[in-house]
C-alpha cells in the first residue's frame, strides 16, 4: 500500500536537503580556507589594519573622521 504524499512530508525533505547541503558548503569552505596559504604582514600593515578597524568603531559610535584623516589612513 502506498503512502499517499503530503506538501508537509515534502517540505521536510526540502529541509534535510538544505541541511545537508548547508554541511557540504561548510565543510568546502574549511577545505578552501586550509589550503590557501597564511599572508604573512608586516609591524607596519598590521598597525594600518588596526587603525582602520578602529577607525570603523568610533563611526559606527557617531564619531566621524574629517577626509583629510580617511585619505591618510
Amino acid at each position: 500500500m502506498s503512502k499517499q504524499v503530503t506538501l508537509e512530508m515534502i517540505y521536510d525533505e526540502v529541509k534535510k536537503v538544505n541541511e545537508r547541503l548547508r554541511i557540504i558548503e561548510d565543510v568546502i569552505e574549511e577545505i578552501v580556507i586550509k589550503s590557501i596559504p597564511e599572508a604573512k604582514l608586516s609591524r607596519k600593515e598590521l598597525e594600518e589594519i588596526k587603525k582602520s578597524i578602529l577607525e570603523m568603531k568610533e563611526m559606527k559610535e557617531g564619531n566621524y573622521v574629517t577626509l583629510e584623516e580617511l585619505k591618510s589612513a
